[in-house]
């Protein structure tokens, strides 16, 4: 099985890389270090509906592979969906209705998310909210609806003070001037939410409420950190002036509650020329529709672009635009950066010819605007580079009982034709696992335990297999879990080659990012870690090479400014830099190494004394070293 190896080598350090003033604001410009910057990008906009900063840790395997590729394209942003419409988080009493509080994992995904984007100089646009929160029938935790209470109370004044004073501050505190954060997005489309905008959600209210509440959330985020720029996405410029300095402030009351950049959506299906920001530059748009001048991120728009096959002739935009023409239109029309619609999955536009498409459009087209504008976008240097070799496997670190991992697939697997599930496992623990397949199953994703499990003894592989024959719902089967239901087990376990019958659903080839997740509420506690690995033999937090054979393959040095290793073993490697009061600083490098010799530099450290770790590849060991 041919599969991939990827080395990701930093030029400029963590830390080091991001440096003052960072973002601001220039007339109808957004500069970075004094420096004209375009944002070039894509949507994520999440990678688990609503739950990405609630309760679960974050599923850092499909954070990372959207902000890799992202970059990996010449793109230096990313937009996320944050609370979105308040059904998973934040926590909200149930008595009064009120937000009370941040979910358990809220500030710690938010960091991890924006140090993977920081690692690759990537920004992130943090949207907060979205016009669902006008959805009374979408659903909240365990198949009840979400708390439309909650949500019409959010745009009053007491659910207004509650969100800002027990979510808002707090998490904006904890953030603070973070190098990877682009903006706090107020909204996601809020004219959906109001009938003056002839908004689409099944409640709705004035208009004036939305401007009030993006008013408050705004002054507050400015009085908390007056550095940090405050956007809102907006679902059509031609509302834009809705959300003007003078509108928000009548509205509010707030004189700091007002807006640093403009965001606007477009889609061609609904959206006619007149309003299209890929045929009327930035300086029409602000002159026809009488917004401040300020500079405006084309937040949305089809990565699939609107020409030959994308194109029908029931369209609203008369005129025929490529992805790449998107990102070069918006780049040559004065606006402040475009980032396409939607990194994850499949898309089908069914309304509008039933084309499908994927992000790889988009991904293209940023790549060819690089190619020309690299001055104008990148943040940092940042090397990616693939080739071909060797086994993927999914490595699953178990660390507390009852710990799951699951893969949905929200168009479904039709397992109809398969009676047997198989799977390869290895244990790397030291007792032995107990392996349980879960489905779920139709679109009322049914619970459905299979009979029997898989038991895995310490320090073997085998091959399992669960009769799935009974089964008659399984043609459509909308997740998989793997369970491990061995009391008091903790350790590794490799899972490969898992099928239904004769169909390869996952050989982890591929994809070095494309694995399960944890399972429901499973922390990280109980999950340390989910990878794709390369040695069967890969345990969490230690090497697979007897320290016998160390000495014999690995050698780490530091001569002045310059960490050398070298190896004739290959592996996931990270080289990290600690302050002397044990925080890290700086990463190095991380991510897979072959054999050879690699040199790291210090040069861009500021003078002082640190500890060097290199873990991985066969070595663990830390060394300290002072920069002069």
């Amino acid at each position: 099985m041919n599969s991939f190896k990827t080395l990701i080598a930093a030029s400029l350090l963590g830390t080091a890389a991001f440096a003052a003033p960072g973002l601001k604001v220039s007339g109808t410009d957004l500069q970075y270090n004094g420096k004209k910057i375009f944002f070039s990008g894509t949507n994520l906009a999440w990678s688990d509906y609503n739950s990405d900063v609630g309760a679960s840790p974050l599923d850092e395997n499909a954070w990372r592979k959207a902000v890799e590729g992202t970059r990996a394209a010449g793109g230096n942003a990313i937009r996320w969906w944050l609370f979105n419409n308040m059904s998973q988080s934040p926590t909200i009493d149930e008595t009064t209705h009120l937000v009370t509080g941040p979910k358990e994992n809220t500030i710690a995904n938010m960091k991890k998310a924006l140090d993977i984007a920081e690692e690759y100089g990537v920004m992130v646009s943090m949207c907060l909210f979205s016009h669902n929160l006008m959805e009374p029938n979408q659903w909240g935790l365990y198949n009840e609806k979400l708390d439309i209470t909650a949500n019409e109370l959010l745009f009053e004044d007491a659910g207004t003070k509650a969100f800002i004073d027990n979510v808002l501050i707090p998490v904006v505190k904890a953030i603070g001037n973070h190098k990877a954060l682009m903006t706090w997005e107020v909204f996601n489309e809020p004219e959906g939410m109001t009938s003056e905008c002839s908004g689409w959600t099944t409640k709705k209210m004035a208009l004036a409420k939305i401007q009030k509440f993006t008013n408050k959330v705004a002054a507050a985020i400015h009085t908390t950190n007056p550095e940090l720029l405050v956007s809102t996405g907006s679902v059509n410029i031609k509302y834009q002036k809705h959300w003007n300095d003078a509108a928000l402030i009548e509205a509010g009351g707030e004189a700091n509650g007002t807006l640093d950049f403009f965001q606007t959506h477009y889609y061609p299906y609904w959206q006619d020329n007149s309003v299209s920001p890929f045929v009327n530059t930035a300086a029409q748009m602000a002159t026809k529709y009488s917004y401040d001048s300020k500079p405006m991120i084309i937040g949305e728009f089809p990565a699939s672009g609107w020409a030959g096959d994308t194109y029908r002739s029931n369209f609203a935009a008369k005129t025929e635009i490529t992805t790449e023409e998107c990102y070069r239109k918006a780049f040559d029309g004065g606006y402040a950066g475009a980032l396409a619609w939607q990194y994850i999955g499949d898309k089908t536009e069914a309304n509008f010819g039933g084309y499908s498409y994927t992000i790889d459009p988009a991904l293209k087209a940023m790549t060819a605007l690089a190619a020309t504008e690299e001055a104008s976008i990148k943040i940092k240097d940042v090397d990616i580079s693939g080739s071909t070799g060797g086994n993927g496997m999914m490595a699953v670190t178990y660390g507390a009982d009852n710990g799951q991992v699951e893969y949905q697939n929200k168009g479904g697997w039709d397992l109809s034709g398969a009676t047997t599930f198989t799977w390869t496992a290895k244990n790397n623990g030291k007792t032995d696992a107990d392996i349980y397949l879960i489905f779920k199953l139709t679109d009322s994703w049914t619970w459905t335990e299979t009979d029997g499990s898989c038991k895995v003894p310490a320090g073997e592989k085998v091959t399992c297999s669960i009769d799935i024959s009974s089964f008659a719902d399984r043609n459509k089967t909308l997740s998989i879990t793997l369970a491990n239901y061995a009391s008091g087990y903790t350790g590794t376990v490799i899972y490969d080659d898992i099928k239904a019958g004769d169909l390869t659903l996952f050989d982890f080839n591929t994809d070095k990012y494309d694995a399960f997740k944890r399972g429901y509420e499973n922390t990280e506690e109980m999950i340390p870690e989910i990878k794709i690995v390369f040695d069967e033999n890969y345990v969490y937090g230690k090497t697979s090479i007897s320290k016998s054979k160390l000495a014999a393959t690995s050698k780490f040095s530091i001569n002045g400014d310059k960490i050398t290793l070298n190896t004739k073993a290959k592996g996931q490697v990270s080289v990290d830099v600690f302050g002397m009061n044990g925080r890290i600083v700086a990463t190095l490098f991380n991510g897979m190494l072959g054999a050879g010799n690699y040199v790291f530099s210090l040069a861009d450290m500021p003078k002082g004394q640190y500890i060097i770790r290199m873990k991985g590849a066969g070595i663990t060991t830390t060394q300290p070293v002072i920069v002069k």
